[in-house]
């Protein structure tokens, strides 16, 4: 939650006709001071607080924004409590609209009202009942935040047929006249390769992500045969992608050599190769180690040269893995890059892949004492704390 003593500042300065040069010689300090409180560089001297306050004539609590803080507390209370009923078997629909009515009318500025776009709710929000209320909430949004990737990407996916073609016409470009392509094409054209190389990369990397992606290449329903040979052919994409990496240390690519290196190892199962399976997830929990052990903020290799450029960081972060606001947090590694205007993350969590070695696929190999260590070391990795309040 940010803070807004700067802004109260600014503002309260202003009610009073005090120019910043005025206020620095009633406090005894430089006017540049006043500016950076201002723009929120800085923040004030904890024991010029109610000196502040007084030439101001306001209240501390009042110079300090304890009545934003409070609303941003009733703003969390609020989402938390839209998440916990949206992830219920049998959730509450009044409720959720409820809910859903009191943030469109309440916290649609708080700095947490991205929230219900990204917290995986989209089963409630296909519900007929809340629906209507779910596509107030997102006109509402998205006219205060145009062009919200999460808010539009959200709706596509549970808005019903009949308003579906009315959602897109009015929030969405045209296929190939989206801003994106349009300056992709724009610096191409004009050779202006300062500008087009961001472009470029951007371009190229959501190609290899959708190639990457297993929902577009396994719509093979059951057939092993069919799933195996994109698995194969994801692993030699992920291959060609990887062609300057030096070594087998993290990367940008960790979340799909890990799953990658899983699925190859639930292959060599299903063949009769137990030996081969064990290296397999040898290599995969030796990744895992290795991308746990990141604290500070590190900039991850791109590992492919036609990529350099984009800055994928990693840092240590605690996050309850299904955003349920009423569980413990887990330490895990968090992702992140910004590209043009857009920011992609994800998210690496020991227990997750934990939980798929105690999978059926791994049950003929469960006994073997090598597996059950390469069990034990991923399970060392999980440490979990009390949510923070």
């Amino acid at each position: 939650m940010k803070l807004t003593i700067g802004e109260n500042i600014r503002n309260f300065r202003k009610k009073n006709d005090l120019t910043q040069e005025a206020l620095a010689d009633r406090l005894g300090v430089t006017y540049q001071s006043i500016s950076r409180w201002e723009n929120g560089t800085t923040y004030p001297d904890l024991e010029l607080i109610p000196a502040i306050a007084e030439v101001l004539a306001v209240t501390v609590d009042k110079l300090l924004g304890m009545p934003q803080i409070e609303k941003e507390k009733r703003a969390t209370e609020t989402f938390d409590e839209l998440r916990r009923e949206c992830i219920k078997r049998d959730y509450d629909a009044d409720k959720i609209v409820s809910l859903l009515r009191d943030i469109r009318r309440n916290y649609l500025d708080s700095d947490s009202a991205w929230r219900p776009w990204c917290e995986g709710n989209d089963r409630a929000f296909r519900d007929p009942q809340i629906l209507p209320e779910v596509r107030l909430l997102a006109e509402a949004y998205l006219e205060r935040h145009p062009m919200y990737a999460h808010t539009i990407e959200t709706m596509a996916e549970v808005e019903d047929e009949d308003h579906l073609e009315d959602f897109l016409s009015k929030y969405t470009t045209s296929f190939d006249c989206s801003a994106r392509a349009l300056l992709f094409n724009r610096y191409w054209r004009r050779g202006d390769a300062e500008r087009f190389e961001p472009e470029r990369r951007y371009q190229l990397y959501q190609a290899f992500n959708t190639l990457l992606c297993p929902r577009y290449l396994l719509q093979w329903g059951e057939n092993n045969e069919l799933k195996a040979a994109a698995d194969k052919f994801m692993e030699t994409i992920l291959s060609l992608i990887r062609c300057d990496a030096v070594d087998n240390r993290p990367d940008m690519w960790i979340e799909d050599r890990i799953e990658l290196g899983i699925k190859s190892a639930v292959r060599s199962i299903s063949s009769g190769n137990p030996e081969e399976a064990l290296s397999q997830i040898e290599a995969v929990v030796k990744l895992l180690e290795e991308t746990m052990m990141i604290t500070d903020e590190v900039l991850l290799p791109t590992s492919n040269r036609f990529l350099d450029g984009m800055e994928w960081r990693a840092k240590e972060d605690w996050m309850n893995r299904d955003n349920n606001p009423d569980s413990p947090e887990e330490r895990m590694i968090s992702l992140t890059t910004y590209m043009n205007g857009m920011n992609s993350c994800y998210c690496i969590f020991p227990s997750r892949y934990y939980d798929v070695l105690n999978g059926k696929s791994f049950d003929r190999i469960r006994n073997h004492p090598d597996f059950e260590k390469l069990c034990e070391r991923v399970k060392a990795l999980i440490v979990t704390r009390p949510k923070e309040n």
